[in-house]
């Protein structure tokens, strides 16, 4: 006969079954959940990237963009043409022209992570996500050893002799100072007079200050609380502007040079057009001054001819000949004239007086 299973032991069984079903699934957890498996995700998408270096990054390493993980590395493989990493995302990133994808560390305690930068929005997106490149990624280590070698390189080979050559220039520099040579050497020295002469030029400066403060000269004035150049320059500022206002206004004759008026073009057009015609008149020989700038010299020598007699007929009258000649050299004959000029007018002042007389006798004698 079966004795029936106690309470205790089905109490222990199903403690035991609980147990090991929390255990499955807190290897659940954290197989699928913390180490980002996408089970049940459904927007995941995979690159492909080809490094020069993967620098240690391993399979579920993270892939950081933006500064946070948008998904894992599922795959490296090392091949001839470089280090192929294929990665699942979980985030909808683009790539555009100008992307970079390389390998950095997680902290300086170590630990790898992919890091995306998408590149410029402005620029072309990239549509082969599985044919991506990579750079090489900055190894602090290997700089830091590249860095310690060049120093050793320079400490062990110029930088004694660029040591010394520093040195004696500056010893060199020093003894040139003491000596007095140079502007410096002559501050140093013993020598007063570029510093005189500084102080002089100091001072004069100072006196210049002073005078423009004061509002002497035209600085002065200008930086003086006096207001009479400012407005002198003002008013003629305000003239100068209403002179263009009446330029602009076609007033003046600027004005109407300027103007969309054309009336003053066309009068000195046509004025142009004159002159032009009056010398195209007078390069024919016509008129009087055509004549006179032409080749035929018929006019000239008639007027040459009237120029001669002219100043025969003055050379005569300069030598006394003729009436005219004697009455301009010979003081006698004008004597003789001026004496009958001075008769007639005697006589005729007579005359005059005579005349009233005579004419009121014949009134009174007449009537008998």
């Amino acid at each position: 006969m079966n004795t029936p299973p106690k309470k205790s032991t089905l109490s222990a069984e199903l403690i035991v079954g609980l147990f090991v079903a929390l255990v499955f699934a807190g290897l659940f957890v954290f197989t699928v959940v913390i180490s980002g498996s996408a089970l049940f995700r459904k927007n995941d998408f995979t690159i492909s990237v080809v490094l020069p270096d993967a620098m240690g990054l391993r399979r579920n390493d993270p892939v950081i963009a933006r500064g946070t993980s948008v998904g894992i590395v599922e795959d490296v493989t090392f091949k001839r043409d470089g280090v192929h990493v294929v990665a699942k995302l979980n985030a909808p990133v683009v790539f555009y022209e100008g992307y970079t994808i390389t390998v950095g560390t997680t902290s300086i305690l170590g630990g790898r992570q992919l890091l995306l930068t998408e590149g410029n929005p402005n620029g072309a997106q990239v549509a082969d996500v599985m044919s991506l490149t990579g750079i090489a990624p900055a190894n602090m280590m290997d700089d830091a050893t590249a860095a310690i070698s060049d120093l050793r390189s320079f400490l062990a080979g110029d930088f004694l002799a660029n040591l010394d050559t520093i040195s004696s220039n500056i010893v060199n520099i020093t003894a040139r100072l003491d000596q007095g040579e140079g502007t410096l050497g002559k501050l140093l020295s013993a020598d007063s007079t570029l510093y005189d002469n500084l102080n002089a030029a100091i001072e004069n400066i100072a006196t210049i200050a002073d005078r423009i403060e004061k509002g002497e000269g035209t600085l002065g004035h200008l930086l003086s609380s006096d207001t009479t150049l400012y407005d002198n320059l003002n008013d003629t500022i305000e003239d100068f502007a209403a002179i263009l206002d009446r330029v602009e206004k076609g007033e003046g004759l600027i004005g109407k040079l300027l103007s969309s008026d054309s009336t003053l073009y066309d009068n000195l057009d046509s004025a142009v057009t004159d002159i032009a015609t009056v010398a195209r008149r007078i390069e024919q020989g016509e008129g009087t001054l055509g004549k006179l700038l032409s080749s035929d010299t018929e006019l000239y020598d008639n007027l040459n001819s009237t120029l001669a007699d002219i100043a025969a007929i003055a050379r005569r009258l300069e030598q006394g000949e003729g009436t005219l000649g004697k009455l301009l050299t010979d003081p006698g004959l004008y004597d003789n004239v001026n004496g009958a000029v001075t008769d007639v007018r005697e006589y005729m002042d007579d005359m005059r007086e005579t005349t009233p007389v005579s004419t009121f006798s014949s009134f009174i004698f007449g009537a008998f």
